[in-house]
């Protein structure tokens, strides 16, 4: 979910089991499902934990705050935007974010061995982990992440050629969809005189594109991400479904959901 989490959705984290290692994208509130006994079984498998953060909105970070008691005496690598798009580097950003009177412990006292990696734009390997990362539009820069050819997360974007072709061939894409059809042709008819409207086209995504954007990229996968937390259950549902005649192998991300692929 997006920006709050409501009911049973948290805000963005997202797990991937990937060799000998643990990847999250984004570190939101659903980090507080490791406490859940399917997701606790599935930490207590890796030593190593990589989180790699689209961008530093407190929805994609609050959970960083939970680590020191799900992630004690692992190897965890933080790597996001950095230097070059920040023009501070993740470890001053991080450390700002738990430090007092936020947070009573700096993110290099939390109890885990801890490194800090700068994200750019482009390939780059972070502790042997090859990743690859595209600069995305929003009201502050996020970045797309991709792990080689298997797995695409893009969130907190407008939609953007450059997606399309950052995601192709990808197995599985993690793109948000936080507009559906009826409030996308709201906020387009009300861009010209809005300035609000504007900004929200420029920082969201919607249903539509996403699911056209699934097909020409040719992923097998897509999983729509970073819901609007204001659209019922049967709005939600009605977008699903709506997806699903552009590309039929879209799903709503799920609370404690596994894919495997």
């Amino acid at each position: 979910m997006g920006w709050i989490p409501i009911q049973n959705r948290h805000t963005c984290c997202y797990c991937l089991e990937y060799s000998d290692c643990l990847i999250l994208f984004d570190a939101g509130t659903g980090i507080a499902r490791f406490n859940d006994p399917m997701q606790a079984a599935l930490l207590q498998k890796y030593d190593k934990v990589y989180v790699l953060l689209s961008h530093y909105h407190l929805d994609h970070v609050a959970g960083l705050i939970f680590l020191p008691y799900f992630f004690k005496e692992k190897e965890v690598h933080f790597a996001g935007p950095g230097k070059a798009i920040y023009g501070r580097g993740v470890k001053e950003i991080l450390t700002l974010l738990t430090s007092p009177p936020y947070f009573a412990r700096p993110i290099s006292d939390f109890p885990m061995a801890v490194h800090f990696h700068d994200l750019g734009t482009g390939s780059m390997v972070i502790d042997g982990l090859g990743i690859d990362t595209v600069l995305q539009e929003h009201s502050d820069p996020s970045l797309g992440i991709k792990i080689e050819d298997s797995v695409c997360y893009c969130t907190d974007t407008t939609g953007s050629e450059s997606t399309i072709a950052f995601a192709k061939g990808c197995r599985l894409l993690l793109h948000e969809a936080w507009f559906d059809t009826e409030e996308y042709n709201e906020l387009s008819h009300q861009a010209p005189s809005s300035p609000a409207a504007k900004k929200a086209l420029k920082s969201h995504s919607h249903v539509d594109w996403v699911a056209h954007a699934a097909a020409e990229a040719g992923v097998d996968v897509l999983i729509l991400i970073h819901l609007n937390p204001a659209y019922t259950t049967e709005r939600l549902a009605a977008m699903e479904k709506h997806a699903q005649t552009i590309f039929p192998n879209s799903f709503l991300a799920k609370e404690g959901q596994a894919t495997a692929f």
